[in-house]
């Protein structure tokens, strides 16, 4: 008993040479652009706030506004540790400090770092005081810089320490830590087979020391159960002081490896350490895998020499009122929604993410796509071009070891801002952008030649014009067909195309997605109509076809999560909406479209869990939808069989008349009545035919062609309709939303959770007209100018309309006028909505009609609601 009690203090201790400890808590912060005193700093008004911290949790959601902080922060702790630089060397470990970091030790500038993505090293050893206390400030500036990328993106740039911070402390010989900030050490993996794995280990080492003959570099690798499987030491090859010795070890054999695999995610354990005789001077652990993988341009992806389809989803690392500022458990969660899906992969966009995203792909078996940030556009500067070199070996380094990383990407959409730059310094652009992706290209092959490379194009023939697509060894593109432009099934046909003209290219979907609310439901989907429907029917129509094409080798949804992009004008202000799951994480039904796709086990569920609560007209059958990998499903509405249906795509639908109140839906497997799913849908009929109904309450969304749910006032917005005698709806006149490609979506101010109602409009109507029975009747009328903010300006001169005149109408309910001479632009301004309540009396069986008289211009109504009192 004595001997292990002395054994486990012995291994504590040696496990003691490196200590790592998180600083993350207890700093004072404050925003601002000056620079505050570098010592004796005064920051009794400043902040106390923990790490991760963004300064942006908060004004890139404000209602109303765009723009968000973007400038300098400060953060400021005292560090009460007993330092021993005598014997000791300490350095600050960032996992990640958006952008241009500045880093100051007791008043002096200890480091800096550019890049808001990357972990970074400082070795703050020269600048500590010895028994003091010493003082941290640090400086993050997340303003715009020409030369970091990203220079724009469809994604918010937080500012600020969103990562964890650790104090590191070693001996004066140890595995360098300043190497693009790794660890120093890198596990390779050069020959592998079903009996045999050749394992290869390289680093480097820093020391204080003129001679280093002495000491040696002691591995011992240990398998999943912890059994040792291979140990041995080597000689460190003596180097000058301050200077780094190279480590290599290439005579590693394991026999009977355990291969890593989306099925069998296995890790071996690097046990590493540095020793001087028999003392233990640095130690590390490093996890790795063992596994095979390769790409053919016909057939597809290889993983240990099975074929395997790549089938997953891009991230962001954002959540709503927390930023980018994430916790560990939040960013394993994220990826673990892809594997309970069904998932096999992940490409981590548009930037490298947290070492907890990495870490938990290796544990769960995941593979990934990782890329720098550059999107969109270059800087024509040698600074940028450096930079972005700095960039993707920190990548690389940083994440080598992980056995899921498979691919290294550097561009996505690269020459996208090719629309804003001015024409006469297009070519100027692009010929650097070539001549930097192939900078890119030797340095991520020579860094590591054991992955491939990859670039994300999208839609535009100066890919291949320029021959940029021809530099990565596969191609990945984001595609939109039936959401930006074309069809669905163009999607297939351009994939096909491309793989005709370049036979022996890999290509890879990077991106392909819809945008979808909840709220937003239709019959019959249109493109860019933000609809549940609509998003269900793309992914169901690009899963079939990606499936089809062999040569595809991977796809990756845009995106997992509906994340924060700060410019957007989507229905949800300042959100991308294109997630499998909501900012908060609640899957959309299209979620459940690949988890019954992509599991091995039975699985079905009723895929209407985003339209939980309907309205509709009384005489109109509905349809309720279940996606499952069964080859039958049985559906009951209220206990009573509504039929069979076969599978097919995944899908089953059946046209469902609804009864009023609660209608409870059982989907079962009919032969093993397992698995099974229930859903309630709570149901409102709304008479078509209203001339002597009481107690009417209709909500249309004018101009729309699909109804609105507003979940605070638990109310439907139905879809526009035209009128009919005995009946009610519009008159005439045409729809103005984006679908249709005659509109322009705008902000709406002042707005959030019912802005969709807004955005789209029916104009040069005359207005509605609803048959009641007499009686009072409250009318509610919607309005928002949709004269275009991008109009405002002409050649850089504003426009005299947008002072007014473009749309005047007078609004007359019932021969009462209610709004007169309403100037929408000159009243309330761009994107300005109102809402106005009449109280009028329908007699004579005249009904309610709503008139709108144009005076100058187009008239046009959002929404309309008609209540009996």
């Amino acid at each position: 008993m004595l001997c292990s009690l002395i054994f486990i203090f012995s291994s504590t201790i040696q496990a003691q040479v490196r200590v790592k400890t998180s600083i993350n808590s207890l700093w004072k912060f404050n925003k601002q652009e000056e620079s505050p005193s570098k010592t004796n700093i005064n920051t009794n008004n400043w902040e106390i706030v923990n790490l991760p911290h963004t300064w942006n949790n908060e004004d890139v959601l404000d209602d109303g506004n765009r723009g968000y902080y973007r400038g300098k922060g400060w953060y400021y702790k005292k560090l009460e540790v007993e330092f021993k630089t005598s014997t000791k060397n300490y350095f600050l470990h960032f996992e990640g400090a958006n952008q241009h970091t500045k880093i100051f030790v007791n008043g002096s500038q200890a480091g800096e770092h550019k890049g808001g993505y990357s972990a970074f090293t400082i070795d703050i050893t020269p600048y500590l005081l010895k028994d003091q206390s010493n003082e941290l400030l640090i400086m993050v500036d997340n303003a715009h810089d020409k030369n970091i990328p990203p220079l724009s993106a469809d994604f918010t740039f937080f500012g600020g320490i969103y990562r964890d911070v650790f104090l590191i402390e070693t001996s004066k010989t140890h595995f360098n830590l300043l190497d693009y900030g790794s660890k120093g050490i890198f596990v390779s993996t050069p020959k592998v087979s079903s009996d045999k794995a050749n394992i290869q280990i390289k680093g480097s080492i820093r020391s204080a020391s003129k001679n280093l003959k002495t000491h040696s570099v002691h591995y011992t690798i240990y398998d999943s159960k912890g059994t040792t499987v291979a140990q041995g030491n080597t000689q460190i090859t003596s180097g000058k002081k301050d200077e780094l010795s190279i480590f290599l070890i290439d005579k590693i054999e394991i026999k009977n490896p355990a291969l890593w695999s989306p099925d069998t995610p296995d890790l071996y354990t690097l046990d590493i350490s540095i020793h001087k005789k028999e003392e233990v001077l640095d130690r590390e652990y490093i996890n790795f895998g063992i596994r095979t993988f390769s790409f053919d341009a016909n057939t597809g992806f290889y993983l240990n020499e099975k074929p395997l389809k790549l089938i997953g989803a891009n991230r962001h690392q954002d959540f709503p009122g927390k930023g980018n500022a994430l916790s560990d458990d939040t960013h394993r969660s994220d990826l673990r929604l892809i594997k309970e899906m069904g998932g096999n992969f992940i490409r981590l966009a548009h930037y490298p993410q947290d070492p907890a995203i990495l870490e938990e792909a290796d544990r769960i078996g995941l593979m990934v796509w990782e890329e720098t940030p550059l999107v969109n556009e270059v800087t024509l500067s040698k600074e940028h071009d450096q930079t972005s070199e700095i960039m993707l070996k920190e990548m690389i380094r940083q994440h080598y070891n992980h056995p899921s990383v498979i691919m290294w990407g550097y561009m996505n959409e690269i020459y996208w801002a090719h629309r804003f730059i001015d024409k006469d310094i297009v070519d100027q652009h692009t010929k650097a952008t070539v001549n930097l992706a192939k900078k890119l290209e030797a340095i991520a092959r020579k860094e590591d030649p054991t992955r491939y490379t990859a670039m994300a194009l999208h839609k535009y023939p100066l890919y291949e014009g320029s021959k940029i697509d021809e530099i990565p060894q596969i191609v990945g593109w984001n595609l939109y067909h039936g959401w930006y432009y074309d069809t669905f099934d163009d999607f297939g046909k351009f994939l096909d195309e491309q793989h005709k003209k370049h036979p022996n290219r890999i290509h890879f979907v990077s991106e392909f997605g819809a945008g979808s609310d909840p709220r937003f439901h239709s019959l019959h989907p249109e493109r860019f109509d933000f609809t549940i429907e609509g998003h269900k029917r793309m992914m169901e129509s690009y899963y079939q076809q990606i499936m089809e094409r062999p040569y595809i080798s991977g796809a990756t949804v845009w995106n997992l999560i509906d994340f924060s992009s700060e410019r957007r004008i989507d229905p949800n202000p300042h959100v991308n909406n294109k997630g499998l799951v909501s900012a908060n994480r609640k899957p959309k039904d299209v979620y459940f479209f690949f988890k019954a796709a992509l599991s091995k086990k039975p699985y079905l569920k009723i895929a209407e869990t985003n339209w939980t609560d309907r309205s509709d007209l009384q005489t109109k059958k509905l349809p309720v939808q279940v996606y499952s990998n069964l080859e039958k499903i049985e559906l009951f509405q209220n206990g009573k069989s509504l039929g069979l249906q076969k599978v097919i795509n995944h899908s089953a639908t059946w046209e469902v008349m609804f009864q009023e109140g609660k209608n409870v839906f059982e989907a079962i497997n009919p032969l093993e009545k397992y698995p099974k799913d229930i859903l309630t849908i709570n149901y409102k009929g709304i008479p078509e035919k209203i001339s002597n109904k009481d107690n009417v309450d209709i909500s249309i969304n004018s101009g729309s062609n699909h109804s609105f749910y507003d979940p605070i006032g638990k109310n439907t917005w139905l879809v526009d309709k035209k009128y009919e005698s005995g009946s009610w709806g519009y008159l005439d006149g045409e729809p103005l939303y984006v679908a249709k490609k005659i509109g322009t979506k705008e902000d709406i101010l002042t707005l959030k959770e019912d802005i969709g109602l807004y955005q789209t409009m029916r104009r040069n109507t005359a207005g509605y007209q609803f048959d009641l029975k007499d009686g009072w009747y409250e009318v509610e009328l919607l309005f928002v100018e949709h004269y275009p903010k991008s109009r405002r300006f002409v050649d850089g001169v504003e426009s005299p309309k947008h002072k007014g005149g473009t749309s005047v109408f007078d609004v007359i309910v019932n021969n009462s006028t209610v709004l007169k001479n309403l100037d929408m632009l000159k009243t309330y301004g761009y994107n300005y909505p109102i809402r106005k309540k009449v109280i009028i009396r329908s007699t004579k069986n005249k009904g309610i009609r709503v008139h709108l008289k144009s005076k100058q211009g187009s008239t046009f109504i959002s929404a309309i609601r008609i209540r009996s009192l």
